[in-house]
């Protein structure tokens, strides 16, 4: 937003100390703020069910970008036929719905809760906190915070990163109040900015998207987890910094959920007259992982 004046470097290279939540939950703790989701948060959440109505955040998988492998059998039961299908898929990146770990992005060489990145990570998989911490799901009070609605563009260009001002703005808007253990989803219109931007190519082109900043808002807040459909604004306007919201994860212990995809979540929003709602993802078992694949659901 233009009257939003950015944080000086000297602040945002203090944000390790500052914003730091390592020890808060104890000095052993792996799941970082789902933490700040307790059983009355949950409650909470499920008194947030009236109609009854579910929505996905969920991205569409196809063939790209899974490679997908039909195979059928020939019929031996009778008359029954079966196929079988094969996927193989890397979901970190910008096309899957997954929930990323917190051994899966470090800062200086360190993890959440001080441990070695490198030390971390063995070819059998993490050993520090690897997405089998979330197994149980993650389960809270979710509100959608539209900030693509208030572009007039309808989406979040390059070179306009979402800002912590901004997200009060469009809190205010929707008239809702972000509160501790909340999971924050926000609509940056990513759909509609691919569709303008065909040239557009991820990891290669610059991308719009929030900036680190935002840091500061997400602890202030004290989110349990954001789900978004964009992810952080490239190239960092701070040099040293490769990446900017997705240093939430060794700062603060941070559950993000990328790749989300919050457009019907919108329209149901819209038609149900609230933008709070029950929010819940589950990653598929993958012991020791990174991250993983994951299905969002919002119920009204």
């Amino acid at each position: 937003m233009a009257d939003w004046t950015p944080p000086t470097k000297d602040r945002v290279e203090g944000y390790f100390k500052e914003l730091n939540n390592w020890g808060r939950w104890g000095h052993d703790d792996q799941r970082g703020t789902a933490n700040l989701i307790t059983p009355a948060k949950r409650a909470q959440a499920a008194a947030l069910v009236r109609s009854g109505r579910t929505v996905s955040l969920a991205r569409d998988l196809g063939p790209q970008p899974a490679i997908m492998y039909n195979v059928t059998f020939p019929s031996n039961r009778e008359r029954a036929d079966v196929v079988l299908d094969r996927f193989d898929l890397v979901y970190h990146g910008f096309t899957v719905t997954h929930i990323d770990a917190l051994c899966h992005v470090g800062w200086d060489g360190e993890i959440f809760n001080g441990r070695s990145f490198k030390d971390s990570l063995t070819a059998a998989g993490a050993t520090w906190c690897p997405i089998d911490a979330y197994f149980d799901g993650i389960t809270s009070r979710g509100v959608l915070l539209d900030v693509a609605a208030g572009r007039k563009e309808g989406y979040v260009d390059v070179g306009q990163p979402v800002t912590p001002k901004e997200l009060d703005a469009t809190a205010a808007r929707a008239g809702v109040r972000v509160e501790p253990g909340d999971v924050v989803v926000v609509r940056n219109g990513d759909e509609a900015f691919r569709t303008a931007h065909p040239e557009w190519v991820p990891r290669v082109s610059p991308h719009p998207g929030m900036n680190i900043a935002c840091l500061e808002w997400f602890r202030e807040k004290d989110i349990a987890a954001i789900a978004w459909d964009m992810m952080d604004e490239r190239p960092v306007s701070y040099p040293g910094f490769a990446m900017s919201t997705h240093l939430a994860i060794p700062f603060l212990g941070l559950v993000l959920v990328d790749n989300s995809y919050p457009e019907r979540l919108a329209k149901a929003c819209a038609e149900e007259g609230r933008h709070e709602f029950m929010f819940t993802a589950t990653p598929i078992r993958l012991v020791g992982s990174t991250g993983a694949p994951a299905h969002p659901i919002a119920v009204f």
